[in-house]
């Protein structure tokens, strides 16, 4: 592919289609396509895929004909034998690929890869539905910079800005996360007024997977009090509050060593005015949570929910934090290290009596080159 061609695909303003149409392709039972689903909302996505999913295991879809992927485990043989052939045991086959755009392809494997659906992109249709989940349809930046060599080879992300239908999930209004809210509570016989769904908001973040999580543990807990209606004191008692939450985003940040991305979160704690040093009891907080996480996942259970009532830690915390330990070839040890960073920090800390935001800074860089 030509300099010229990706340029084109870098300026060409994206459409996207409204996901309804995804809704009424289900239910015509032609699925069959190259999706791409992309954005900041995840739910939605998830969401999508699970309905597309449900709706092929409902017409007797069978395993040879499925594959789900991601970028520890893409097949490159596996998804080329659903492509390039028709289906076994139903009408269509489904290939879903998690994290596209996050895929270490081995040695000309991108550029089979993106040759092969070239090829097939218009047969595809009568008997195949690939869905590509990414988190932004932005190109990374030419390796040239970085390398000095010169990045070579096709680009999936064009390809899918030119051949797949593109569905865009941004985040929601509030007004809508209060409306969904409401909603969600009501399919399970509880109740939430409008005014405590925004308080929710004012205290968590405002996308649907950590607003489901907390729904789903305010209702548990309302019906094991025999209650049908959801107050503003259990509100209080199990919602963390928006800093709390911050400094989890802080210190998962760091967890995935995206310093940036934790540098950001420190600056969103600076200006709620947090001291440094309850900033730095959070971080530390949250590091000896990780102590029993990680013995749980050692120990062998993976259920997000069972090491969640095991530890008393959030499921959406659990999940998030199970992730990024994987990075780790000895999470117990990185633990301790960053646990003994914390104290010295601490010690810092107590030694100026100015706010001195530079020593958590400095904090959240050294655990991230551990």
């Amino acid at each position: 592919m030509s300099n010229y061609q990706n340029q084109r695909y870098a300026k060409k303003e994206i459409e996207t289609l409204n996901p309804k149409i995804i809704d009424d392709k289900i239910k015509s039972g032609k699925i069959g396509g190259i999706y791409c689903l992309f954005g900041d909302e995840e739910y939605m996505i998830d969401y999508y895929i699970k309905k597309i999913m449900s709706e092929f295991e409902k017409n007797d879809g069978s395993g040879f004909d499925c594959g789900v992927f991601d970028a520890d485990n893409f097949d490159m043989d596996l998804i080329r034998d659903i492509i390039s052939s028709y289906p076994v045991m139903s009408d269509y086959k489904i290939a879903v690929v998690k994290n596209a755009d996050a895929i270490k392809f081995k040695s000309g494997e991108k550029d089979e890869f993106v040759k092969m659906l070239s090829e097939y992109k218009e047969d595809i249709k009568d008997y195949a539905c690939v869905i590509f989940k990414l988190k932004s349809l932005v190109e990374t930046a030419d390796k040239t910079v970085k390398t000095g060599v010169k990045k070579s080879g096709l680009s999936l992300t064009g390809f899918l800005k030119e051949n797949a239908d593109l569905f865009e999930f941004k985040e929601n209004s509030r007004a809508s996360l209060i409306k969904w809210m409401k909603k969600i509570a009501a399919a399970e016989n509880t109740e939430i007024t409008d005014a405590d769904s925004e308080y929710i908001l004012n205290r968590t973040e405002p996308k649907m997977y950590p607003l489901k999580n907390e729904l789903d543990k305010l209702i548990r807990f309302v019906k094991s009090d025999n209650r049908s209606v959801i107050l503003r004191e259990d509100i209080e008692l199990l919602v963390s509050k928006k800093i709390d939450m911050e400094a989890f985003e802080l210190t998962n940040a760091i967890l995935e060593k995206k310093y940036e991305k934790a540098l950001e979160s420190l600056e969103k704690l600076k200006s709620l005015k947090e001291e440094p040093v309850v900033i730095l009891g959070q971080i530390a907080r949250y590091f000896c949570d990780l102590f029993p996480v990680n013995t749980a996942v050692s120990s062998g259970v993976s259920d997000y929910f069972a090491i969640s009532k095991k530890t008393g830690i959030h499921e959406y915390k659990v999940k998030l934090t199970v992730n990024s330990l994987k990075r780790y070839e000895n999470p117990a040890e990185f633990i301790n290290k960053s646990l003994s960073l914390c104290k010295e920090c601490d010690l810092r800390l107590k030694s100026t009596s100015l706010p001195d935001y530079g020593l958590i800074e400095n904090l959240l860089f050294n655990i991230a080159g551990l």
